[in-house]
């Protein structure tokens, strides 16, 4: 993602069953979900395992209101607006 620490950046700690990673927060211009685009959003970054390329939180799902279909394992957003378009 192109996206690296810098001196000053806070460091946070999350805490799971496995134990307890660091990670820091960048606010991006923009990431794209396939076609969609979500503008000036902060996210967190850290570590993760060799085969993940990212993970999404629900903060992003529920604040834009994406459905997850588990059974054809895709992802898209609703026909319905999202919190901040309200």
């Amino acid at each position: 993602m192109g996206v690296t620490y810098e001196n000053g950046d806070d460091i946070y700690e999350a805490y799971g069953i496995g134990g307890s990673v660091p990670f820091y927060t960048k606010v991006m211009d923009e990431i794209q979900i396939d076609k969609f685009n979500i503008k000036n959003i902060e996210i967190d970054v850290g570590v993760l395992p060799k085969n993940h390329n990212g993970l999404l939180g629900l903060d992003i799902l529920m604040t834009y209101n994406f459905i997850v279909n588990m059974d054809k394992l895709e992802l898209y957003p609703s026909k319905n607006k999202a919190k901040d378009e309200v």
